[in-house]
Formats: structure tokens, sequence, C-alpha cells
């Protein structure tokens, strides 16, 4: 089934959206519109968060999502592709069937993606789709390929951390039909290489994810001890998981506040492990020291980073998750003129230049945290050049407006030279 298209509408495949903590799709989208790109999103999940970005809500009418398993219209739009095109519909059915994993997990969710595709199928040759882009290697490029499968629309995809960290088997799948790769650090890059084989390393791409830098005002004057009452501010931001490190911090807390250290650690976020954050806060005595904010929206985020003296977000390797690519967070503090401190894990060395544009600690070491948060409270002078450092660094390498260009060049060659 050849879809004839005329427009140049991309679809973006994503796990949920909107999502709170995946601003680094949102900014593209945002980025895309600006530039007059026609999109719409097939998102996996419905909504089920909280909070929403203000800036996600003019994209959320452009959002479609699969039918229940439970909806028998989802039944009917399998026998459409089934009637359209017999062979075609057994193929996908039977190499999602053959996925190479020792992850039973991996291979019931893969077929769940597969019966959840029907509706979206359709739905590429209603909105006159012509690429689909998916964010991660996983289930949201699984569901792209599929649609490229049934369609013969050309897809490509972005690979972040955990979806490449923990396992490959989707992406030793997908690659070789892939139009292209983008992977958000060298690092990731090297290490999709060393997972499914150097043949793939023509397609992959180094774009980094980036921020709007417009909309974080640099601190010219940035003077420790002065907050209201007389504390340094530290300041970490994510979800509350294991791949954050917020075990390592507040044990780094527990080691500064030994130390006689004036301070208050701000966290936001919300995620699975906040009951047991708070647990290990009252066990150690820092009741007063650590708060915790729950999650925010972007606007009340970058009050924070005015607000605060010190960024830090420990960074760490998690049985689950694996461990982060470069979270934003750090861009944002770092165009705001905030220091920060991060671990040597992954594509984070490429962010924070350990010594130039922040401090990189040893991952999952609460003392070489510490010792990083005194660092930067005793040499003012070392902390002037990093943050001037760090922000010409992200309006250099991690501008979200240079790079969604990029990304878009990467889709004019394949919609309209038929490169890869």
């Amino acid at each position: 089934m050849k879809m004839a298209t005329t427009s140049n509408k991309i679809a973006y495949v994503v796990s949920m959206f909107p999502c709170w903590s995946e601003t680094f799709i949102l900014n593209e989208l945002i980025e895309h519109r600006k530039a007059g790109l026609d999109l719409c999103i097939f998102s996996l999940k419905q909504f089920s968060e909280e909070m929403m970005h203000s800036e996600a809500v003019p994209f959320v009418h452009k959002t479609f999502y699969p039918h229940s398993y439970y909806d028998p219209r989802l039944f009917m739009y399998h026998l459409l592709l089934l009637f359209i095109s017999p062979k075609r519909y057994v193929s996908v059915l039977m190499k999602v069937l053959r996925l190479k994993t020792s992850s039973m997990k991996i291979k019931i969710k893969s077929l769940a993606v597969f019966a959840l595709s029907a509706k979206l199928v359709m739905q590429t040759r209603r909105s006159r789709v012509s690429h689909l882009h998916a964010h991660f290697a996983t289930f949201p490029s699984l569901l792209a390929w599929i649609i490229s499968q049934h369609t013969d629309l050309t897809f490509s995809l972005t690979a972040h951390a955990h979806d490449i960290y923990v396992n490959q088997d989707i992406l030793s799948l997908i690659a070789e039909d892939a139009s292209f790769i983008v992977a958000i650090s060298k690092f990731n890059a090297d290490f999709i290489c060393e997972k499914i084989g150097d043949w793939v390393r023509s397609k992959i791409f180094v774009i980094h994810c980036g921020i709007d830098i417009s909309k974080f005002e640099y601190r010219d004057q940035l003077r420790y001890m002065e907050g209201e009452d007389g504390d340094l501010v530290i300041l970490s931001i994510g979800r509350l998981s294991g791949i954050k490190g917020f075990k390592y911090l507040i044990d780094s807390c527990k080691a500064l506040d030994a130390e006689g250290v004036n301070f208050r650690c701000l966290i936001a976020g919300d995620g699975p492990l906040k009951k047991e954050l708070k647990a290990q806060i009252k066990s150690l005595g820092l009741e007063e020291k650590v708060e915790f904010l729950g999650p925010q929206t972007s606007d009340n985020i970058r009050g924070l980073f005015e607000g605060c003296h010190i960024f830090v977000l420990a960074c760490a390797t998690d049985n689950v998750e694996g461990h982060d690519g470069i979270p934003i967070v750090f861009m944002e503090a770092m165009a705001s003129g905030v220091p920060v401190i991060g671990t040597s894990l992954s594509g984070i060395p490429e962010l924070i230049k350990d010594g130039d544009t922040g401090i990189c600690a040893k991952p999952e070491d609460p003392e070489s945290l510490k010792n990083a948060i005194v660092f930067l409270i005793e040499k003012p002078s070392e902390v002037e050049r990093m943050r001037c450092n760090a922000r010409k660094l992200i309006e250099r390498e991690f501008n979200i407006s240079k790079n969604a260009k990029k990304l878009r060049e990467r889709f004019k060659r394949v919609l309209f030279q038929g490169e890869n």
C-alpha cells in the first residue's frame, strides 16, 4: 500500500505526549513550528500526567492516540489492513514475532505495539504524512517502523539514553530500514556502533538536544551566601528515579552539613523514588535542609534558576534505566549563568567539560559531589570563568534553533533528494 502524498508533513512518534519530563521533544516541536514545518504527533500512550507545560498546548489537537485493546474499532482496522495487503500484513507480524530478544517483556510489548499500530497506520493516510520521526530507539521507533512497513513511508529516529543503554534488540531489528539515526551525543553514536555493528555509522548523525536560549537570561552577577536567610541554595531538577542519582546528592548534603556549611537543597520533580528519598532525608536528619518542590512548569523552573547558587544533578547508573544521556536541565542552568555539577557518565562530559564549563564529579560518589560543591564555594573566580564558558558553549552547540534546523535538513534530504 504505497501512500501518495502531496504535503511534506512530519509525524513525530513518541511514547507519550505531552510529557512533563521530555522537554527535549517539545523544544524540537516548537522550533519546527516556528520554521513552518507541518507536524502531527503519534503517541503510544494517552496523556496521564497531572501537569502540562503551557508550550505543549498548541500541539495537543495535532496528537493522535491508538484505540485501546478493548475497542472493537481496533480489530476493524486490523481487518482492513489485512484486506488491503494480506502478504504485507503477515510479513510485518512475522518480523515482530521473530524479534531476536532474550527478554520476554520486550517480546510481549513489541506485540502490543503491533496491536496498537493499526489505527495509526491508517491515520498516516488521513493526515497525509510524508515522513515519520521517532524519539527513543525502543517502542516508539518500533511503531514508526511498523507504520513504514505498511505504508512505504520513510522513517528516522533519535536515540537518547535508556532506550539504547539497557537493550538494543529493537534497534537491531529496525536500524537497516531507517533513513537515518540521530544520536544526541558522540558517546551514543559510538555506543550504537559498538552494539549493533560499525556498518550503521554512515546512518548516524550527532545532533545535540538543545534549548531556546532567548528564554534564559544570563545572570551577570552571582554571589554566594546571599540568600534571604544567608544560606547557599543548591538546586536539583529531574524525575525522581535511579538514573538521576538523588540519593547520592542527599548523602553529599549530609557531608556538607557535617562540615558546617549553611545551605538549602531544593529538589524539583516527581517519580517512583519520592517516598524512598523522603525516608532517606528523615533518617539523615536533613528535613530542615532538603526540600522537595514537586514537578514544576517551565516558567517556574526559570524562576528557580534565578534564586539558586549552584545546580547539581548527580546522574548515576541504574539497573532498570541504565543511565542518563545529556539532561536538558544542565543546558538550562548553564544558559542562566548558574554553575553546574554533573557526573562523568555517557555524553555529559560533552556538555559539562570538567573544569571548563562546570564540574563532573565521580558517579555515585557523595564525597566527590561534596568536594565539587565546596570548590565552587571557595573559588569564585573559577566559577565566573566556568559559567561564562558554559553560556558560550550552549549558544554554540546546544542552541535548539540551530540543532532543530540540522534535523529539518536531514528530513529534506530524505524527502526531496532520497539521500540518507
